[in-house]
C-alpha cells in the first residue's frame, strides 16, 4: 500500500527545493545532501580526500535504517581504460549541485563531481506521496582528448543490513528463462515469480542479455521477512541491464550495473545509464507490488481515457496474413454488436505482403496493400469508426524485408545491423528481413516520418508496435554501445509520437512480453502478455507473475482458437465464461472469428464484455492480491490444467469495492474457503457472486479470518464475487 501520511523529517540543513510533502536539502559545513519524503529518508555526503557515500537509506514509516554502517562502500564505480575508479577513489572535487521542480511535482537533486578530465553528474528524483527514489548517473568527458574505452558504470552500490537476519530475493522470470537443473520435470517457467533466500556466501545476479524481459524482468524485492518489510525497485530500459545482490560478512549488498558496453568518450560527449527506482514497502509480496503500481500509475504511465483499457478484436489468430476487406467489415459488424470497443488489423496489411506467406514478407514499406484493402485503409478506419469503434493497426518499425531496402528505396543499406547476411540467399518462399539501427539519427527521422503518415492517412487510434528480431548491431566481435544508442534512438521515436499525437494509444509488443520493461511502460499504454494467449491457465499464470511489476491494466490477453478452447464448439455456457474471464484481469481481447458463432454463444461473449467493461474502475485503481500461489504449470507437450485453483482479488480502499475472480483446478472439492485480504476490518462489505449463488454481508475482520466458502462445479469453473462497502 501506499505510504500513510507521517512528519517528513527536519530538514539537516537549508531547503533547495520542496514540493508537498517531500523536499531536498543540503548542510553546506557537512556537505551533506538529504532527500525526504512520506515513505524515504535518503542521505548522502562528500567528504575532501575521501569521496562521496550514501550516508543513510531510512524507511520512516517503520523507523528501519537499512544501510548498513559501514564507510568502505562506494556509491558507484567507472571503468576507463585500464583504470577502475570508484566515488571513494582519490581525486574527486565537488564541482556544484542543483535542485529542482519537474513537471509532474516531483523532487530532482543533481550532484556533478570532477576528477581529471571527466565529470560525474548523479541525479536523484523523489517523488511527493511515495517512498521512491529514482537515480542514474552521467558521466561527461570534459577534457581536451577522447577518453578510451568507457566499459563500466555502476550507479547503484548499497550495503544493506537492516537486521541481522537473511534478505530474500525476490523476482520475475521473463519469456525465455535460463533451463532448469538436468532431470527436472520441464515447467513453465515464464513470468513466474521466483525467490532466494541470500545467505552467507550467496550471489545472485539479475539480468537480460538482448531485450529487456527475455531471460527477467527489471523488477526486484528485497523481503527482510522478520521485520515484514522491504525494498522493492525497477529498471526503465529496454535494453540488457544487469543488478546482482550478494550477502557476504553479514552484509547484503545490491548493486546495479552497467558494463555491457565499450564506448570512446570524445571532448564533450557523455554516457547515460539506465534510470533506476528504489522504493520501501511493508508486508508481503503483494504489498511490494501494490507500491510499485502505485508509483507506476501516479508517475510512470501517462493519463489515460477513461473507458481504457478498450475489449478490443484483433486479426491476428483469426486471420494472421490472409485479410480481406470484404470478410473483415464483416467481423467489424459484429465486433460492434458485441460490444467490443477497438478493431485493430495485425500484420499483412502493407504493400509486399501477399497471403498464406510469412508475415515478414513486406516490412519496410508501411503502404496499405490494395489487393487487400481495394476501398483503401483509410476507408476501413472510416468504416470501424462509423461503428463505434477505436481502429488500431500494427507495425514492426524496426525491421525490413531486404527486397525492400537498398540503393533507390527509401532505405540505405548501412541503416542496418552491421551482422546482417547481405550475401546470404535466404530460403525459397522465405523473406530476407533484417534490423534497423536506431543509432542512426537518419533512420530515426525517417521512421518518425512514415509513422506521422501511416497514423495521420490511415486514422490510426492504436498503433501496435511490435519487434520480432533481435540481431546485435555491435560489429561482430566486438562489444561497443549500440545496443544503448538504439535504445535512446528508439525512445526518441515514442516521444516524437507521444507528442505528435497525445491521443494516440500505443501498444508494446516483441514476440509477446520479451521487451516489457518500465521504459517503455512510460511510453505505451498497453503491453502484449506472451504470444502463448491459451489456455486460460496458463494466460492466468502468466498474469499473476508480470502483474507484480506492472499494473494489472497494461497487461494485454487475447481468447484465441485453440486445441484446448474451442469456441466454435463449447456448448456449456460456465465453460465459455470461464475462458473469457481467464483474459479479463488486465486487457481483454478476442482473435478468433466472430462470424461462425451462434447466437448463445454471442450472447455469452456479448454478456461477458459488458462485465470487463463495468469492472474496469476497479481494476485500474486497486490493489492485487494473489489469494493462492502461482500455479505450477508443466512444459508443453504435457501442458495440463493444474489441480489446485486460482484466485485473485482486485480491491480499491478509496471506494471500498472490489472484485474477486476465482477458478478452479483439475480437482474437485466439496467446499473451499477464500481468505480475502487488505479490507477494512470493521466495515460491513456486501458479498455477492455473478451468478447470485452467494449474497452475504460480512465485515472486513470476517472475510480475513473466515473467509467465503466456494463449492465445487464441474459445468461452471469461474466465479466472480463482488465487494461492495456498506
Amino acid at each position: 500500500m501506499p505510504p500513510q501520511a507521517a512528519a517528513v523529517a527536519k530538514p539537516v540543513g537549508t531547503i533547495l527545493a520542496q514540493s508537498s510533502d517531500t523536499f531536498v536539502a543540503y548542510r553546506a559545513r557537512r556537505r551533506l545532501w538529504e532527500i525526504a519524503a512520506p515513505g524515504i529518508h535518503w542521505q548522502a555526503q562528500f567528504v575532501r580526500n575521501k569521496g562521496y557515500r550514501l550516508n543513510r537509506l531510512r524507511n520512516p514509516q517503520t523507523g528501519t535504517e537499512w544501510l548498513a554502517a559501514t564507510s568502505a562502500t562506494p556509491a558507484f564505480k567507472i571503468v576507463i581504460g585500464d583504470e577502475t575508479i570508484t566515488s571513494l577513489s582519490d581525486g574527486w572535487t565537488l564541482l556544484n549541485y542543483a535542485a529542482r521542480i519537474q513537471p509532474n511535482q516531483s523532487v530532482e537533486l543533481e550532484i556533478t563531481l570532477a576528477r581529471g578530465a571527466f565529470k560525474t553528474h548523479l541525479h536523484h528524483v523523489t517523488f511527493p506521496g511515495t517512498g521512491f527514489v529514482e537515480q542514474w548517473a552521467v558521466v561527461e568527458n570534459a577534457g581536451n582528448a577522447t577518453l578510451p574505452a568507457l566499459a563500466a558504470l555502476d550507479d547503484i552500490m548499497l550495503p544493506l543490513k537492516p537486521s541481522a537476519e537473511n534478505l530474500t530475493l525476490y523476482w520475475v522470470q521473463g519469456l525465455d528463462p535460463p533451463g532448469g537443473n538436468v532431470g527436472d520435470p520441464p515447467r513453465v517457467a515464464n513470468l513466474k515469480l521466483r525467490s532466494l533466500e541470500l545467505t552467507e556466501g550467496i550471489s545472485h545476479d539479475l539480468f537480460s542479455t538482448r531485450r529487456s524481459s527475455e531471460e527477467n524482468i527489471g523488477w526486484f524485492a528485497l523481503h527482510a521477512p522478520n521485520l515484514r518489510e522491504g525494498i522493492v525497485g525497477g529498471i526503465e530500459w529496454s535494453g540488457a541491464w544487469w543488478l546482482r545482490a550478494s550477502r557476504a560478512n553479514t552484509v547484503t549488498s545490491f548493486q546495479a550495473i552497467a558494463e555491457d558496453f565499450r564506448r570512446d568518450l570524445a571532448p564533450g560527449e557523455s554516457f547515460e545509464t539506465p534510470h533506476r527506482f528504489l522504493g520501501f514497502f511493508e508486508g508481503d509480496l503483494d504489498s511490494a507490488a501494490n507500491v510499485t503500481h502505485a508509483f507506476v500509475r501516479q508517475y510512470l504511465m501517462r493519463p489515460q481515457p477513461a473507458n481504457f483499457p478498450w475489449a478490443h478484436f484483433n486479426t491476428w489468430f483469426a486471420y494472421y496474413v490472409n485479410l480481406n476487406e470484404e470478410t473483415l467489415r464483416r467481423e467489424v459488424d459484429v465486433a460492434a454488436e458485441l460490444g467490443l470497443e477497438a478493431f485493430c488489423v495485425d500484420a499483412g496489411w502493407y504493400a509486399g505482403s501477399p497471403n498464406d506467406v510469412d508475415f515478414s514478407f513486406g516490412l519496410g514499406t508501411w503502404r496499405e496493400n490494395r489487393d487487400k484493402f481495394p476501398s483503401g485503409l483509410a476507408a476501413f478506419a472510416d468504416y470501424v469508426h462509423g461503428k463505434g469503434m477505436k481502429f488500431g493497426l500494427w507495425v514492426e518499425p524496426e525491421r525490413a524485408d531486404l527486397k525492400y531496402a537498398g540503393p533507390g528505396t527509401e532505405i540505405p543499406l548501412e541503416w542496418f545491423s552491421p551482422r546482417t547476411p547481405f550475401d546470404a540467399a535466404p530460403p525459397p518462399d522465405l523473406p530476407q528481413s533484417s534490423r534497423i539501427w536506431l543509432g542512426n539519427p537518419a533512420a530515426v527521422e525517417w521512421m518518425k516520418g512514415w509513422l506521422t503518415r501511416i497514423v495521420q492517412e490511415y486514422h490510426v487510434d492504436w498503433l501496435k508496435w511490435d519487434n520480432n528480431l533481435w540481431l546485435s548491431c555491435d560489429p561482430p566481435g566486438e562489444t561497443r554501445d549500440a545496443e544503448y544508442a538504439h535504445v535512446r534512438g528508439l525512445y526518441e521515436v515514442f516521444d516524437f509520437l507521444r507528442a505528435q499525437f497525445p491521443a494516440l494509444v500505443i501498444e508494446n509488443c516483441a514476440s509477446g512480453g520479451h521487451r516489457m520493461d518500465f521504459g517503455l511502460l512510460r511510453r505505451t499504454d498497453v503491453q502484449w502478455l506472451a504470444d502463448d494467449t491459451e489456455p486460460g491457465f496458463r494466460v492466468r499464470h502468466y498474469m499473476a507473475g508480470a502483474s507484480f511489476p506492472f499494473p494489472p491494466e497494461y497487461l494485454n490477453a487475447w481468447i484465441v482458437e485453440s486445441w484446448f478452447e474451442h469456441l466454435g464448439e463449447v456448448s456449456e455456457p460456465g465453460i465459455l465464461r470461464a475462458w473469457l474471464r481467464s483474459r479479463m484481469m488486465g486487457a481483454f481481447g478476442i482473435s478468433r472469428s466472430l462470424l461462425g458463432l451462434d447466437a448463445g454463444q454471442r450472447a455469452v461473449i456479448a454478456e461477458e464484455i459488458a462485465r470487463c467493461k463495468n469492472l474496469r474502475p476497479i481494476l485500474k485503481n486497486s490493489q492485487v492480491y494473489r489469494l493462492f500461489p502461482q500455479t505450477e504449470l508443466l512444459a508443453p507437450p504435457l501442458l495440463q490444467a493444474p489441480a489446485d485453483p486460482d484466485a485473485v482479488e482486485f480491491y480499491d480502499p478509496a471506494s471500498r469495492s472490489g472484485v474477486v475472480f476465482l477458478f478452479q483446478g483439475a480437482a474437485a472439492w466439496d467446499n473451499r474457503v477464500v481468505i480475502l485480504k487488505g479490507l477494512a476490518p470493521e466495515t460491513v462489505y456486501q458479498i455477492e457472486s455473478a451468478d447470485r449463488s452467494i449474497s452475504e454481508q460480512k465485515t472486513g475482520e470476517q472475510l480475513m479470518t473466515e473467509g467465503i466458502g466456494i463449492g465445487y462445479d464441474a459445468g461452471n469453473p469461474s466465479a466472480i464475487i463482488s465487494i461492495k462497502g456498506m
